[in-house]
């Protein structure tokens, strides 16, 4: 087979929004996925995509009459674990039926020249005889060459794995470095009920969002550890929240990525993005806008460093972290070692904090002092627990530590050690989501 430009592993919506974004640049693009065509993405039927990303990514809007819409919403809510303090937050969002969203990406990206090849399980990474990745090998022995190789195979990071470079982690995506995420898809009992926006309890981790039945809904949690625990969660959020009550019509299980992701997401010849890559907004765990906007900063730097048939090093491709480490990849990485520590508090102390507007904010909040002096205030009239104050100042000063080191990220390789030894340290403190759980045998 002939070389090509880039060969992506993995055809969900990181490998195919990448291959689309390529080809419309004139690359040659083989996408190779593991499943057939028809089961790809078919373990989730409905997504939430924003309604602002279909412009911001290029992409045509999906409107009523398209095979993949299903409703439109333009306001999420958020409540305290004691079920108070409303917060309502602007969030534009689609309601999408995932299979159908994909297909359409695909033709898209086959109408500029990308190809697919489905039923095509990746194997082992090919190396020429410099030592250098050249392609990928398929389980069934086919020998297929390319000048980038890009890991967009979700959680499994197959190809990631296997990269023998300095540069690049290899680690797996294991149990506690993921959220289980169960869904009930409901039909609810009163006709006077209603779900047309999406509701959360970020205490709980669990929501309750809008699905294709007008008279029913979502509803969901996600936990680390495994699915077992996230079905116990979810009755602790159901008896913790009044529901409206439901009849059960079928659930649905996924997993997305809840850690940090690799310090380094290329190497020579290679590139990971997506879920391979551990991309997701800590917040909410949503993904696909997350590798979406990782992928538009990669095609310009992709294309510069495929010119006239040379194969990118690691330096060549080295502005992609920095686009992302000093940007989104500073601000999550914030949020995502203050959350650790904001979750370590009592029910009440979380209905505290969501009174104050601390952490958990409306759009329309005007807060006149500072989150600590507001804490501060509840501890001494004892609505605060001093130890829940003192937990959250220290995921807040870890936090501000952590993206004052991302935003500070190395121009090129050659200062990339020292910077990931001090990251390693301050990951150190901040610790896991997994480490909050004290009731996984119980």
């Amino acid at each position: 087979m002939a070389m090509v430009d880039v060969l992506i592993v993995g055809a969900c919506t990181a490998g195919t929004y990448l291959a689309h974004l390529l080809a419309q640049k004139g690359l040659n693009v083989l996408v190779i996925e593991k499943d057939t065509e028809e089961n790809l993405c078919s373990r989730l039927d409905i997504i939430h995509f924003p309604t602002d990303g279909f412009e911001a990514f290029g992409i045509p809007l999906s409107d009523e009459g398209d095979a993949e819409y299903v409703r439109r919403f333009e306001i999420c809510k958020s409540l305290s674990a004691l079920n108070q303090y409303p917060k309502q937050n602007a969030n534009r969002v689609t309601v999408l039926h995932l299979p159908l969203f994909i297909k359409r990406l695909q033709k898209m990206a086959m109408a500029h020249g990308a190809e697919f090849r489905f039923n095509t399980p990746f194997d082992h990474l090919l190396y020429d005889q410099s030592g250098e990745i050249c392609g990928v090998v398929t389980e069934s022995g086919e020998a297929l060459y390319s000048r980038l190789v890009v890991d967009a195979s979700g959680i499994p990071s197959v190809v990631r794995r296997q990269v023998n470079h300095p540069l690049m982690e290899t680690f797996e995506i294991g149990p506690k470095d993921k959220f289980y995420v169960l869904l009930k898809y409901v039909e609810l009992q009163n006709e006077d009920d209603k779900v047309e926006l999406s509701t959360s309890w970020p205490y709980y981790k669990g929501w309750i969002a809008p699905q294709h039945n007008n008279h029913g809904a979502i509803i969901g949690v996600g936990a680390n550890l495994s699915f077992d625990y996230a079905r116990k969660c979810m009755k602790k959020f159901e008896d913790a929240i009044p529901l409206p009550p439901y009849t059960l019509q079928y659930e649905e299980a996924g997993s997305t990525p809840y850690c940090r992701p690799p310090y380094s997401f290329v190497c020579d010849r290679f590139l990971a993005i997506g879920d391979a890559a551990a991309l997701t907004y800590p917040m909410s765990g949503e993904g696909i806008a997350m590798a979406w906007r990782h992928c538009q900063m990669a095609v310009p730097v992709i294309c510069k460093a495929l010119e006239n048939g040379h194969f990118p090093t690691a330096a060549d491709l080295w502005p992609i972290n920095v686009a992302y480490q000093r940007g989104e990849g500073a601000e999550c990485a914030s949020l995502r070692a203050t959350l650790v520590w904001a979750v370590k508090m009592s029910p009440k102390d979380n209905d505290f904090m969501f009174s104050q507007s601390v952490v958990f904010r409306d759009d329309d909040d005007d807060i006149p002092s500072s989150e600590a002096s507001r804490l501060l205030r509840g501890v001494l009239s004892r609505k605060f627990s001093l130890r829940a104050f003192m937990q959250l100042l220290r995921g807040l000063s870890i936090g501000g530590k952590l993206e004052k080191h991302y935003k500070a990220f190395p121009d090129t390789p050659k200062a990339y050690a020292s910077w990931v030894k001090k990251a390693q340290k301050l990951w150190r403190r901040a610790g896991t989501m997994a480490d909050t759980i004290k009731d996984a045998d119980t």
